[in-house]
């Protein structure tokens, strides 16, 4: 019975907030999605990206995305698209090394075993600070700083979570979307997940 009412509060908790449609790009079939209807599940670029709010991008370990493909998101992104970019620990790197590459000329780096990351406290887009513990992945990735992006949670002293502005779009990059399986989801990674839609969309 208590799995069931966490299981309705989740679905709640989506239910206020999601307003738009998602495209998630995966082949990680450990990703706690499948129940939340306003995601569509691909394992590739569907032919027209006009009817969803924010693309999610949940690396792995060689890429599904072609060169033209990356070309695609990135013109979505730049006309006001919303784009989470997911890593985790290597290899599960690549979709987001892609991007950031294009976009930053940066990757991921590093292994970190810690199992909760702190939110940063002031100057950021996304409202974590108001979460008590945020979980950062079984085994993340850092990203690097850049002037361009905010900071909005450090594993260790380095960069878990960024967030910013590219063009008219909004970007998320996370080192740690391991947070978000299903062996792992609680509702905390409901509200981090709320968060990411209510800035992406």
């Amino acid at each position: 019975m208590r799995f069931v009412l966490s299981i309705c509060s989740i679905y709640l908790s989506f239910s206020l907030v999601s307003q738009g449609k998602y495209l998630a790009i995966q082949k990680n079939d450990n990703i706690c999605l499948d129940s939340l209807k306003s995601f569509e599940i691909k394992e590739s670029l569907p032919d027209s990206l006009n009817s969803f709010t924010a693309i999610f991008l949940f690396s792995n370990a060689s890429s599904l995305l072609s060169n033209k493909d990356v070309d695609r998101i990135i013109n979505y992104l730049y006309n006001g698209g919303g784009l989470y970019v997911g890593s985790d620990n290597w290899p599960l790197q690549s979709e987001s090394n892609q991007i950031t590459n294009r976009l930053y000329k940066k990757e991921n780096f590093g292994d970190f075993e810690e199992s909760m990351a702190q939110a940063s406290l002031k100057g950021t887009n996304l409202n974590l600070k108001t979460l008590k513990r945020i979980p950062a992945g079984n085994s993340t990735v850092a990203f690097p700083m850049d002037y361009r992006l905010k900071v909005e949670a450090w594993i260790a002293d380095q960069p878990l979570i960024l967030s910013g502005q590219v063009k008219k779009g909004r970007i998320i990059i996370d080192g740690g979307y391991s947070r978000f399986y299903c062996n792992v989801w609680k509702e905390i990674s409901a509200a981090i997940l709320n968060e990411f839609l209510q800035f992406l969309d």
